[in-house]
């Protein structure tokens, strides 16, 4: 099985440096420091969205004096060291709120993950994901979720700690699981669109997991919930992480036991039944497979090739 896009592959995610309170001040100091910048989460490329070329900006340590951006002020997190180095990643919305003033002191462009990822290299692309859904994290738990008082960021962003010393509640990353799943029967393969999708796009299903499910529950009750067929023999293949915003995908296949199917044309607005040898051929007649980087391409073309 290959390596699936955004999955860190020899990371040290560097606990023990991350407990130490001049983490960032013993990073500074490596000559061979990484320092991505973002902007809500999304990484700065060398060049605007719109145009073909995607490059991630990677600064060391002696570039912040020169840039026009104060970046101590930024929310600061550590991802970890790979065998170039260490790997820091700075938020500047804090400081520059609006991304169009960020653009204009720094350059290049900030546009959005899922049109731009693809084109980086799986390594950058892990790092930026890490990156982009630990800072959405800190974006929606500024608040203590038990008293209401602020967070404080520590650990190098991966705790946040409640400021109110009557709770001092601790909170730590949330990671999202969702099942997403090939259903097959005999030579045939379930796809669907969901409204969500790009245009004429179609895919195999997905949905999150509910408290007190197992894995292999959530995947019969998804399918049986979205069009209305019963599966069986559920089993796990491979997973990713999904930063949209931080969820972790499972993906497994599973045999159909019924091959009627009824879309529930809220979160399906059509589903079908296509031949094995037919779905490389899709596209030719305009209708689009999931991208490339995503586990539901994964799963369709080992499914295709016989392999899964």
């Amino acid at each position: 099985m290959n390596r699936q896009f955004y999955e860190s592959i020899n990371l040290d995610r560097d606990a023990v440096l991350r407990k130490t309170q001049n983490w960032q001040q013993i990073l500074l100091a490596e000559e061979s420091l990484r320092i991505l910048v973002c902007h809500d989460g999304d990484p700065l490329f060398a060049w605007p969205e719109d145009m073909d070329a995607h490059e991630l900006v990677v600064l060391g340590g002696p570039a912040i004096a020169y840039l026009d951006v104060d970046l101590n002020g930024g929310h600061w997190i550590y991802i970890g060291r790979d065998a170039s180095g260490p790997v820091i990643a700075v938020d500047i919305a804090p400081v520059v709120p609006e991304r169009d003033d960020a653009v204009r002191a720094l350059g290049g462009g900030f546009g959005d993950m899922r049109t731009r990822m693809a084109a980086l290299s799986s390594d950058e692309a892990a790092l930026a994901a890490q990156a982009r859904a630990i800072f959405n994290w800190h974006r929606g738990h500024q608040f203590c979720g038990a008293c209401g008082h602020p967070n404080r960021i520590e650990e190098a962003g991966y705790r946040l700690q409640c400021t109110n010393p009557n709770c001092g509640k601790a909170h730590f990353p949330r990671t999202d699981p969702a099942v997403i799943m090939l259903i097959h029967h005999q030579d045939h393969v379930l796809l669907a669109r969901s409204p969500q999708f790009m245009p004429n796009m179609v895919s195999v299903l997905a949905g999150f997991v509910e408290p007190g499910e197992t894995l292999e529950q959530a995947v019969a009750r998804e399918v049986y919930e979205e069009v209305g067929v019963r599966i069986k023999r559920p089993h796990y293949v491979a997973s990713q992480p999904w930063p949209f915003p931080g969820s972790l995908m499972l993906g497994f296949v599973a045999e159909a036991e019924t091959t009627e199917l009824i879309p529930d044309k809220e979160e399906i607005e059509f589903a079908l039944w296509v031949h094995r040898d037919d779905v490389p051929t899709l596209p030719e007649r305009g209708i689009n497979l999931p991208r490339p980087i995503s586990i539901a391409r994964y799963l369709l073309e080992n499914w295709c090739a016989g392999l899964i």
